[in-house]
């Protein structure tokens, strides 16, 4: 199984049998994927942490190929030593997300929507070999950190999660059963009417994890409702979604899957599914 690994656990002999290392160079992190032996390895670096990439490969890959994409591509190319290959970010994407499902045990239909959910989010079709770029939206990881930091103060991810994971929405959210009496409703009460939108509850003394529960609701809805009505212009139920903000974050997960039965959708999220674009790029 693929993982990620402490250089200081390996011989220095190892390390540099490296021949090409596949770099995601994304708004907010940078995602690396090599092979050694047979075997994937990762590394993740902050995106403002390009010297300690760089001193990194310097130190334990100064032979390996490196092939990059993302939008930082360019960025990070002009520091480095080794040969190099700028790779098209969507194309490394959909060539990725294959060798990532492959790797993971899923086995889809052939024609479904991909979600790539980063710093902001990019919708792709994938139908066998062939991909396309349908649209995207600038919500997505960067809102949750930007609006966290805004509403909160909270800057680290981790910790952000945390506290939303304790978190409670009904003070704070409109539901469509607080509007409508006994069974009138024309829809599920349980939906969300008003993201933030329940004024007449709200104290002005909301504690910070029911604030960051009902942001991780708000992004996570906003981001399905976007994607959906591209999965039913392709005529698929089926979505994967991949990216950073899916990383040790459980709750945006199970925000997702509880509109599958709603929606009749079969929702995926493939294990390192944030390493897809290192995948496409290492392979391409």
């Amino acid at each position: 199984m693929a993982r990620k690994i402490d250089i200081n656990q390996l011989g220095k002999e190892r390390v540099l049998m490296t021949e090409c290392i596949g770099i995601d160079a994304g708004g907010t992190l940078i995602k690396v994927v090599y092979k050694e032996r047979d075997e994937h390895l990762y590394q993740t670096f902050l995106s403002n942490e390009v010297e300690k990439l760089v001193k990194w490969i310097n130190e334990w890959h100064p032979n390996a190929k490196l092939k990059i994409t993302g939008g930082k591509q360019e960025n990070i190319s002009k520091l480095l030593h080794n040969p190099y290959e700028l790779i098209d970010e969507f194309e490394a994407t959909t060539i990725g997300i294959k060798e990532v499902l492959k790797r993971a045990d899923l086995y889809l239909p052939e024609k479904y929507l991909l979600v790539n959910v980063g710093t902001g989010t990019s919708i792709h079709s994938v139908l066998g070999k062939n991909s396309e770029r349908l649209g995207g939206s600038g919500i997505g990881g960067g809102t949750l950190m930007g609006l966290s930091y805004l509403l909160t103060r909270q800057k680290q991810f981790e910790e952000i999660m945390l506290l939303a994971e304790k978190g409670k929405r009904t003070g704070i959210d409109l539901k469509v059963r607080d509007i409508y009496e006994g069974d009138r409703s024309p829809i599920n009460g349980d939906l969300t009417a008003s993201n933030f939108g329940f004024l007449e509850r709200m104290t002005g003394e909301e504690l910070q994890e029911d604030i960051l529960a009902c942001l991780v609701g708000m992004i996570s809805e906003a981001v399905l409702m976007i994607a959906m009505p591209f999965a039913r212009a392709i005529e698929s139920s089926t979505i994967v979604f991949i990216g950073s903000t899916f990383h040790n974050n459980a709750l945006f997960k199970k925000q997702l899957q509880r509109f599958e039965y709603l929606f009749e959708l079969k929702l995926h999220f493939p294990f390192n599914g944030q390493y897809s674009g290192a995948h496409g790029a290492l392979l391409y």
